[in-house]
């Protein structure tokens, strides 16, 4: 065997070592599949519930703000309901109090 046979001898060895080498690992790689990632710790959900409690807080407050000022409003406008139509009971008396007298004097004159 010359020198140019002895270095394709090695250099196809090599070769297959290289392959024999990504083929187990590929193996390896799947009969062990990674760590799963670890825990979350506990600090981190407690600040992600405590901030979620303040988001519903808040919201709670929007709301009750909002029902206070709805109720508010609700109660001005009955308030101005019931003032208009007393004024309109009031006109329709007197355009009825008119209306008899119109026809008393009216009757009078006759």
């Amino acid at each position: 065997m010359d020198r140019t046979q002895m270095t394709l001898a090695i250099a196809a060895a090599l070769f297959a070592a290289v392959l024999l080498g990504w083929g187990l690992r590929w193996i390896f790689a799947l009969l062990n599949p990674p760590p799963p990632p670890p825990p979350t710790p506990d600090s981190e959900w407690a600040a992600y519930a405590k901030s979620c409690e303040a988001e519903r807080d808040q919201a709670v407050a929007r709301r009750d703000e909002l029902e206070r000022q709805l109720t508010n409003r609700l109660t001005q406008t009955q308030a101005e309901l019931d003032a208009t139509m007393e004024g309109l009971r009031a006109a329709r008396t007197e355009v009825h109090d008119l209306a008899r007298r119109l026809s008393e004097a009216g009757a009078a004159a006759e």
